[in-house]
């Protein structure tokens, strides 16, 4: 089976638009610029960890046009894995896996968690060789996945654009990670 491996927030889900009106509503006084680099203890850091442990996070909505395209991996046999760095919480997880079967209905075969804001490096090891697609807005992360040859991809955000990477392709939505791999 092909494997399509991805992260959620930012590439599946809108995140930052749904964390931005949570900001908003409870702490105007803040603003996010790139959500994928904080200081682990700054109090940006301690919101995002809160509203990854509220309601809210169950109710983000698709990023982009993956609510349209990721059928169609699925129907052209690939098994969606998907890793989320958002701590272990174990409600949180709850509301994440009902928020992708929402939105994704019978499409995700297995979601995994790391630490918050934590690298996936050993996550993403047990898929080296694998020809696996790799799917992430976070450059660590994608680079990470491009050094132990997994097909990956960037999906391009304002705080991620400016860089490149050998292996790793920036895209601009799902539409063109399916047109390069479709059989």
């Amino acid at each position: 089976m092909k494997i399509l491996l991805t992260d959620i927030d930012g590439v599946l889900l809108d995140w930052s638009g749904h964390f931005n009106k949570y900001l908003e509503m409870y702490h105007p006084e803040l603003g996010l610029m790139n959500p994928t680099q904080f200081n682990q203890e700054s109090e940006i850091a301690q919101v995002m960890q809160k509203f990854n442990t509220s309601a809210w996070l169950g109710y983000l909505k698709a990023h982009k046009d993956a609510c349209e395209i990721l059928p169609k991996f699925k129907k052209a046999g690939y098994d969606i894995i998907c890793c989320t760095a958002m701590g272990h919480d174990p409600y949180s997880h709850s509301l994440r896996k009902q928020n992708l079967e929402n939105v994704f209905p019978g499409l995700i075969s297995r979601m995994d968690v790391t630490g918050f804001g934590k690298p996936k490096n050993e996550w993403l090891s047990q898929y080296k060789g694998s020809g696996a697609i790799w799917v992430e807005d976070k450059w660590s992360n994608a680079i990470a996945g491009a050094d132990i040859g997994l097909n990956t991809y960037l999906m391009r955000h304002e705080y991620n654009a400016s860089q490149d990477y050998t292996g790793v392709k920036k895209v601009d939505n799902w539409i063109q990670i399916y047109n390069e791999n479709a059989i």
